[in-house]
């Protein structure tokens, strides 16, 4: 081979090489990237499925009634900060306190913690409506707990929630979150 066809073979092989692509997003299913789809894991996230449909939050609010001494929560996901549906939970103190690890049955016979699901339509969908039963209510985790302003609560919640007027239910399934401190 003389010297030029192996100049031509080297730069034929290195433009080979750096066209080469690496696909450095997750994959759809990575619990790390609740939204799925790929790219980088988000800061913050509130997503779930409501009925079967991907509800992902993109405004989303996390504060202590307190921060000196906390007794309540307040957790809201909101489609946008003027756009509906949203989920708004309402927790409160109980033992062994605001601890990992952390969970709430939420239905009718929980007086003081609840949360409520208002769809594009405004219909009100509360776990006060719910009859408590093994199957009924909904559930919330907190799978880590930081107190401090800035600070974040990861979870997880699925269950189902009633509007008051009637027995019309939904189902919330595959619910997460990952909420920055407000306060």
């Amino acid at each position: 081979m003389n010297k030029l066809t192996l100049f031509f073979l080297g730069m034929v092989l290195m433009i080979a090489l750096s066209c080469s692509k690496t696909n450095n997003n997750p994959p759809a299913n990575d619990p790390n990237n609740p939204g799925g789809g790929g790219g980088t894991t988000p800061t913050e996230y509130f997503t779930f499925k409501v009925n079967g449909v991907q509800q992902d939050f993109k405004a989303m609010t996390l504060v202590k009634d307190n921060p000196d001494d906390i007794k309540q929560f307040y957790l809201v996901g909101q489609k946008s900060d003027l756009q509906l549906p949203n989920l708004l939970f309402t927790l409160n103190y109980k033992a062994p306190g605001w601890v990992d690890g952390l969970s709430y049955a939420l239905d009718e016979n929980d007086f003081v913690n609840f949360a409520e699901y208002k769809t594009p339509s405004e219909l009100v969908f509360k776990s006060k409506a719910t009859p408590a039963s093994a199957n009924s209510g909904l559930r919330i985790r907190f799978d880590k707990i930081t107190l401090a302003k800035g600070q974040f609560a990861i979870g997880t919640f699925s269950g189902t929630l009633q509007l008051e007027e009637n027995v019309t239910t939904v189902v919330i399934t595959e619910g997460k979150f990952k909420v920055k401190f407000s306060n």
